[in-house]
């Protein structure tokens, strides 16, 4: 497959993703944010005794809980683009199976982007070692690349941790190569990167992430995102979605409360 043929097939992908994501995220602002909801919400706070004791049983408190619930929805659903594309165009660029780019290590666990030497041909072979040797400087000899991604990392509890421990331990128990790439820069929490490289982990931050992936599968998000078709889609949806939340039931209820009338 040429690189041309390759960005196309990623960008026709990228924006199915899109678009999938566009319309649960307006799906669900339009449900969360409606009266029944809205006011549904009140009345569980209401009913509790502790956000009652403290003065949380308002419209205002339960438009913060409402809004926080989209933004969690927000980042899993692009936390699941940056996920599935990497692994389509990784599939794609090596000529791989589904089962071999997204293994079940020890019949449980699922890795993000998973690239087995063994299925390699001779060029991709050299190529994966090359970008590995000049981007990571492996210690030691590996089976595959086991790349776990997030594009943003901010582990709030330790079932996450505890799980990326396990997971690095059960690569390295079949000497693979663990490489976790977080796209934001803003989001990653130190103690828990030492923790989790203490485990195995090979850590890539921002652009260093970004130059990985672009040098291994020659994918580059930014790229893509930049492209003219992608970027009027993307400002229109989302302009859509924030007017949406602005105009809703919940945003206008709470706002009346506090107008100032002359």
């Amino acid at each position: 497959m040429t690189s041309e043929s390759l960005l196309k097939q990623t960008q026709e992908r990228f924006l199915k993703e899109l678009r999938h994501h566009f319309q649960g995220w307006l799906t669900k602002v339009t449900q969360d944010l409606s009266e029944e909801r809205f006011r549904a919400e009140i009345k569980s706070l209401a009913e509790d005794s502790v956000y009652r004791s403290f003065g949380l049983a308002t419209a205002e408190y339960a438009l913060v809980r409402m809004m926080g619930r989209l933004s969690i929805s927000i980042g899993r659903r692009l936390g699941e683009i940056y996920d599935k594309i990497p692994r389509f165009v990784t599939q794609a660029r090596f000529n791989l199976t589904a089962a071999d780019v997204a293994p079940r290590i020890d019949g449980k666990l699922e890795l993000d982007v998973c690239v087995p030497l063994s299925k390699l041909n001779d060029a991709d072979l050299a190529h994966v070692r090359e970008v590995v040797r000049y981007r990571l400087s492996p210690a030691a000899s590996y089976t595959a690349l086991a790349i776990e991604i997030r594009y943003n990392f901010n582990p709030n509890d330790s079932s996450r941790l505890r799980k990326d421990v396990q997971m690095a331990e059960l690569l390295l128990a079949q000497k693979m190569f663990p490489v976790y790439l977080i796209f934001s820069t803003i989001s990653p929490r130190d103690e828990a990167i030492a923790r989790l490289k203490r485990a195995g982990w090979t850590f890539l931050v921002g652009t260093q992430a970004a130059d990985f992936m672009n040098d291994l599968i020659q994918m580059d998000i930014e790229t893509i995102l930049s492209s003219e078709d992608i970027r009027n889609e993307v400002a229109l949806e989302m302009d859509r979605i924030m007017r949406t939340v602005y105009v809703s039931f919940g945003m206008r209820h709470t706002l009346a409360r506090h107008e100032i009338r002359s």
